[in-house]
């Protein structure tokens, strides 16, 4: 809100910018009264989502603001031409009265035309088909108070990395949750509760990155078999607020970086969309370079992926 207030407010209307040179996130930080590294965090989140656009001096600009300003102007030029025009034919509210007076005599005496008698064929109606029943409605209902977790949703979330301890400590906290909790009042579909299990183990892998390791035997999350990262890449991470000890075991240990190519090989389809959606914002400030993150399995004991 603070930067469409900005650019309403800004020459050229629409651009978040002052006196035509762009805001930085040092400005922005000002302006708004938060911390630099909050607008760089927010400034990623809007531009991967498509909020706002960038122009080629890298000003942001809200599209539909540019777009209505736009369409604003067009239409006071036009107004002035058609003003303008009627002003000096003296037509329109321009005109003078005695053109007033002869318009109104002329309309008074021509004569009326006869009403129409034609009389047109009957129309035959149009054959409506006839409308599909509606698709019924998926049941909804709260969760069960006997509510465990069923076998497939485990397996799913034991693709993701979730060991077996780890899901039963978080099927207790979802069950207390839904069932005796803030949202015992809910009520979904089958459906709708399976993508409210995913859901809340996602956010607790963002929160607590070493969630899902939980109740496993004292083993790091970095497999002994993964070589360790390069001494002076793993400086710039921990010199980065985002990267903790157990985020770069978690999630980091287990990819291959190529600093050269900026590519980074993830071991799974699932670890690789994670890093894409949580931390390459973090990963493009910490290593200074935007890193493509593709999938890659690493090699067994045996050569075979």
């Amino acid at each position: 809100m603070r930067l469409l207030c900005l650019a309403a407010k800004s020459n050229p209307t629409g651009f978040v910018a002052v006196a035509g040179r762009p805001c930085s996130s040092t400005d922005i930080a000002r302006l708004s009264g938060v911390s630099e590294q909050e607008v760089e965090s927010l400034l990623g989140e809007l531009s991967r989502n498509g909020v706002f656009s960038r122009d080629a001096q890298s000003r942001i600009y809200c599209r539909r603001m540019v777009r209505d300003n736009r369409t604003r102007q067009k239409l006071c030029q036009n107004g002035a031409k058609g003003g303008q025009a009627s002003f000096l034919n003296n037509k329109g509210i321009f005109a003078l009265p005695e053109q007033n007076a002869e318009q109104a005599s002329e309309q008074g005496s021509e004569p009326q035309k006869p009403e129409s008698r034609v009389h047109k064929p009957e129309s035959i109606p149009p054959v409506v088909p006839p409308v599909a029943s509606p698709k019924p409605k998926a049941e909804v209902a709260p969760l069960a108070p006997d509510w465990s977790p069923p076998e497939v949703w485990r397996e799913i979330a034991t693709t993701r990395g979730w060991s077996d301890a780890a899901i039963d400590q978080q099927a207790v906290r979802f069950k207390q949750f839904f069932c005796f909790g803030k949202g015992s009042n809910i009520r979904r579909s089958d459906k709708g509760w399976r993508q409210s299990w995913l859901n809340w183990l996602d956010r607790e892998l963002k929160f607590h990155p070493d969630a899902a390791i939980t109740g496993q035997e004292a083993t790091s999350a970095k497999p002994a078999d993964y070589p360790p990262l390069p001494e002076e890449l793993l400086s710039k991470l921990k010199n980065h607020y985002a990267f903790n000890a157990s985020v770069i075991q978690r999630w980091l240990a287990p990819c291959t970086f190529d600093l050269d190519q900026g590519i980074i090989f993830a071991p799974t389809g699932f670890q690789a969309s994670y890093l894409e959606n949580h931390y390459s914002d973090a990963l493009f400030r910490a290593l200074g370079r935007v890193f493509k993150i593709v999938v890659k399995p690493r090699e067994d004991a045996d050569g075979q992926a």
